[in-house]
């Protein structure tokens, strides 16, 4: 009887142990908006992929004047940093394009479990996007859907490179670039609905 008790007890502990550190888990972010403005002049906004001007995290952007698969952007952020993307697909009859973070730059340093771990101006891992502007009665949906990992990919990540930190990062991102969105093209404020999912 002892020997099962010990036994039961250990698989919970390790089951436990298990369960607090885990590695990172893959999110989808969905962020959605409805603009009370033609779709198509939301699109004509945002159609450009080397035009961030919409998105109020960005500075300016670098990159090739197309809008072609595999064109590359660097975004020079307005807290100094930079991010580069990838186009991976463009559709402009449906509205769309999507594109992938390819390379980050480094926001500051941490100490932690012994090693110095660098904060990338975004803290995501493996990060894709789509952007889509949808006819909605006359109105303009945007939906503007992200897929990332936390930026820590071993187990008991710091706080500045958890999940939470990922998640409030990129919430932060589109939420604000919506809002922007609809501003823009003289609809005023919009609700912004955030779906996240792991």
């Amino acid at each position: 009887m002892k020997k099962t008790s010990l036994l039961v007890s250990t698989v919970l502990f390790l089951f436990a142990g298990l369960a607090n550190a885990h590695g990172p888990v893959r999110a989808k972010l969905t962020a959605t908006v409805t603009i009370d403005a033609p779709a198509a002049k939301v699109w004509d906004l945002i159609k450009n992929y080397d035009d961030m001007s919409w998105l109020p995290a960005v500075r300016s952007v670098t990159g090739e004047g197309t809008n072609n698969k595999g064109a590359v952007r660097t975004l020079h952020l307005t807290s100094g940093g930079t991010i580069t993307e990838e186009l991976k697909a463009y559709d402009a009859a449906k509205f769309a394009y999507k594109y992938k973070i390819t390379e980050m730059s480094s926001s500051g340093t941490i100490k932690h479990a012994g090693q110095d771990e660098h904060i990338p101006v975004l803290p995501v891992g493996n990060y894709a996007a789509e952007i889509s502007v949808t006819d909605k009665g006359g109105k303009a949906e945007v939906e503007w859907v992200a897929t990332y990992y936390r930026a820590y990919v071993n187990n008991n990540p710091p706080a500045e490179l958890n999940e939470e930190a990922a998640d409030k990062a990129v919430t932060n991102v589109l939420k604000s670039g919506l809002e922007s969105i609809a501003k823009k093209v003289g609809a005023g404020s919009a609700e912004v609905h955030i779906d996240i999912k792991r």
